[in-house]
């Protein structure tokens, strides 16, 4: 009732307060929705984060209505994507600089941004730019155009790569000839409407190459009649060798093609390597170290080790062109850059001449320079071309190797470990003289037949009649296993673990420090792995079988190389150098060899094996001394016939000369192949007369 009457009495100031409230919710309301406003930073960050997560739709969902006027989602979508792989593009970075306010009617901003680019071929590609915005439907919207891309990108231009390569890097022997590099094959194919006589031609194709005339005639149906139409790659070699009928035939083809090749073929194989080409799963992790789809990687040897100095860097050049193709601008340029070069110690011409004398055995041969302990030679039999990568495999031929047993792609010489058999007497002799108590001239009878472990166990020497009186030092020479045998029943009683104490000391039981190719350890026995390995106690029998390189040791024929060139130069126990000299990207690197350690063995115990093994192949019962008949240089070798699991034994031949100045070291291993006084011991004088008709 009051409240009415007062209404009646001042209706004025009512209306005023009214006006005023009113007011007042206004500018509240305005003021809220000030508040609640974005500012435009927020919508070019939420741009940029999309853009750094190659999230391109949800950019496009951020443009302006104009923009959207301009390209459809997939269009946006599709050239974002085909710009970023174009260029190969690995990572984006995008970031707001410090930004201008809103324009004076609060409808427009301009935010400054960086993007940077890091791309595989130029680097990392850093651009500033301005980033437009405009108020609309109550949120800001970037008001796109392509020159966010690039600032310099026009609508109608187009952005191209144009890719360089750098070449891939040498493999060189010591003489600097190339055992890898650049060279030309022959790319034969067919143009389908050139074709006079088809089916003569699929006929030659067939009689030459193997290449089924159902499958070629089917790639013909379905090109065009001017199309060139693989066939195959050949050495220019094979290719030359092919007749006139088929290289001269109308529509046959043949194109220089420059790719890498292997002028040595399966002579080096082993220690050079292959290349293949990369898989999906490879792909996705080396694209960050500027790899691409149609690349090739290192697979093997010196290839796969040297891969990162032998790629080389990758180059190119970033343009702006027209529709027509026409260089509207340049973004970045860099320069690819070449390989650098890997020069072996390796020795070509001994290389041949040691797989040619190893012939077609399955087994290895190691060549040392025991003054530097460079490899000379490393030859693995069987062997494959590595050129065969390069020109592709027939499926024969690849079912032919990848199932042979005798496993091809086998580095014998550092990957495959055997048991030495009377090599290891070497580091027998060397315990018996440091720790066993025995001198050069401590007397042994070798009757052919030795009883000691007792029972019913019978053990007996190569020579069925024996040896009769000997010493320590002369059954070394004569590799008189009876001898040894007291030797290890000695030791072993003494130490059961003094045979792999001193073994390891000879460089056994680990890799030899080789670099450039994979390398496995072998295996010392002793009684703690015999036990732990689940193969029961160490019994004296164990140490009997150790002392003739018998049982569960295993070496490298690199390992035994290594330790004969120890025992050559005195004992000092070194690292084997393959790898001379890498021209890297930071410059030139040289490898020489890294000091081991030394022998356990005395100056004196070691003159008396020295002495020993050169009457391997002087004395009249020396085990080479066959094979060494009539030979013009000094050798001091030992011979090896290790049982095996097959019908023969691992034939080994082990030395160096001259005897009194060494100069080459030399190891033989024929896989199964009987005595080594009668296989390894000849291949070794054949390489050796091969050794020192050379000019030195």
């Amino acid at each position: 009732m009051a409240n009415a009457r007062f209404r009646k009495a001042h209706p004025t100031l009512l209306s005023t307060q009214h006006s005023a409230l009113s007011t007042v919710l206004a500018l509240l309301l305005l003021a809220v929705a000030c508040t609640s406003r974005p500012a435009p930073g927020e919508v070019a960050g939420r741009y940029l984060d999309a853009w750094q997560r190659d999230a391109y739709n949800d950019m496009y969902d951020l443009l302006s209505a104009q923009a959207r006027s301009t390209i459809n989602r997939e269009q946006f979508v599709r050239r974002y994507q085909a710009i970023q792989e174009g260029v190969g593009v690995l990572e984006t970075h995008a970031q707001l600089g410090q930004g201008k306010a809103p324009g004076a009617d609060e409808r427009q901003a301009t935010l400054p941004y960086s993007v940077e680019r890091r791309t595989a071929r130029l680097g990392t590609l850093r651009e500033d730019n301005q980033l437009p915005l405009v108020w609309e439907a109550n949120t800001w919207r970037i008001d796109w155009t392509p020159s966010l891309i690039f600032r310099q990108l026009t609508p109608d231009g187009l952005v191209r790569m144009l890719p360089q390569d750098g070449a891939r890097g040498r493999i060189l022997d010591r003489k600097g000839r190339p055992l890898a590099g650049p060279g030309t094959i022959v790319s034969l194919g067919l143009v389908p409407g050139q074709l006079e006589d088809r089916p003569a031609v699929l006929r030659l194709l067939q009689q030459h190459l193997g290449i089924q005339p159902e499958r070629m005639a089917a790639g013909l149906d379905r090109s065009q009649p001017d199309w060139f139409v693989p066939v195959q790659d050949l050495a220019s070699q094979r290719a030359a060798a092919l007749p006139n009928e088929l290289r001269t035939a109308p529509g046959v083809v043949l194109r220089e093609v420059n790719r890498r090749t292997y002028p040595a073929g399966p002579v080096a194989a082993h220690v050079v390597g292959y290349l293949s080409a990369l898989t999906a799963d490879e792909l996705k992790t080396l694209a960050a170290s500027g790899y691409e789809e149609d690349d090739v990687l290192g697979r093997a040897g010196i290839e796969a080790w040297a891969e990162e100095s032998l790629a080389g860097e990758k180059g190119g050049e970033l343009r702006i062109v027209s529709p027509q193709g026409e260089v509207l601008s340049t973004l970045a340029r860099r320069e690819a850059r070449p390989g650098g070069d890997v020069q072996l110690a390796l020795d070509l011409d001994l290389q041949r001449l040691a797989a040619e004398a190893l012939g077609e055995r399955p087994g290895s041969v190691v060549m040392l320079d025991p003054r530097t302990n460079e490899v000379l030679a490393l030859v693995s039999y069987p062997s494959f071309d590595p050129n065969g990568f390069i020109l592709g495999w027939s499926q024969d031929e690849w079912t032919r190797l990848s199932s042979d047993p005798h496993q091809p792609f086998l580095n014998r010489p550092a990957e495959a470990a055997y048991p030495t058999g009377s090599v290891f007497k070497l580091v027998t002799t060397a315990a018996a003289l440091e720790q066993g108590g025995y001198t050069a001239e401590s007397p042994f009878r070798c009757d052919g037949v030795w009883r000691g472990l007792g029972g019913d166990t019978v053990l007996r020497d190569w020579l069925p009649q024996g040896h009769g009186d000997t010493t320590l030092a002369r059954g070394l020479t004569q590799s008189c296993n009876i001898v040894f045998y007291e030797l290890g029943k000695a030791l072993g009683e003494r130490d059961p673990g003094l045979l792999a104490r001193f073994a390891r000391g000879f460089g056994f039981g680990k890799p030899t420090g080789l670099v450039g190719l994979a390398e496995v350890p072998g295996l010392v026995p002793d009684p703690q792995w015999k036990e732990q390995s689940g193969n029961g106690p160490w019994y004296l029998g164990d140490s009997v079988n150790q002392a003739i390189g018998q049982g569960y040791f295993l070496a490298t024929p690199l390992q035994v190389g290594n330790m004969v060139a120890a025992v050559a130069r005195g004992g000092a126990l070194r690292s084997p150098v393959l790898v001379r000299e890498v021209a890297g990207r930071s410059g030139r690197r040289a490898y020489q060899a890294q000091d081991l350690g030394t022998l356990p063995v005395s100056a004196q115990h070691l003159a008396t094996i020295q002495t020993s093994m050169r009457g391997v192949t002087r004395l009249p019962d020396g085990t080479a001394a066959q094979a060494f008949r009539g030979f013009s240089v000094p050798v001091a070798g030992k011979t090896g016939s290790a049982e095996t699991d097959g019908k023969n034994a691992h034939a080994w031949f082990a030395g160096y000369a001259p005897a009194d100045n060494p100069q080459v070291v030399l190891v033989v291993m024929a896989e199964e192949r009987g005595l080594g006084a009668e296989v390894a011991a000849p291949v070794a004088r054949q390489i050796l007369e091969g050794y020192f008709r050379q000019p030195r």
